[in-house]
């Protein structure tokens, strides 16, 4: 199930990666993710957009995996942190997958 809010986020990588990007926020049930790493619904877990995993041809192998991200929400000026753990097919370029915990804490 994915369910988003209207409010865009700031997404501010930590090292090693160091972009910041605006873009919708979602959950997701997850599981195993692209990055080969088991996740449950109360991790602070993230799925980034095809478009910045990149995954080559082992996804597992992607040095984006088990780094982490600050997610910034403007509404409720609350800075988060979440581990990269898999790629959402399903989101746009910026737009993030957490999971079920993190949604809430993010956007309460």
């Amino acid at each position: 199930m994915r369910t988003s809010i209207l409010t865009p986020l700031a997404l501010l990588f930590l090292t090693p990666l160091t972009h910041a990007y605006t873009g919708d926020l979602t959950y997701y049930d997850p599981g195993m993710g692209s990055c080969g790493i088991q996740s449950g619904p109360n991790d602070h877990i993230v799925a980034l957009s095809r478009e910045i995993m990149q995954n080559g041809a082992n996804p597992n192998a992607n040095p984006k995996c088990g780094s982490m991200i600050g997610i910034w929400n403007p509404n409720t000026k609350t800075k988060h942190q979440a581990k990269i753990v898999d790629t959402c097919v399903g989101c746009k370029a910026h737009d993030i997958d957490v999971s079920p915990a993190l949604f809430k804490e993010i956007a309460p």
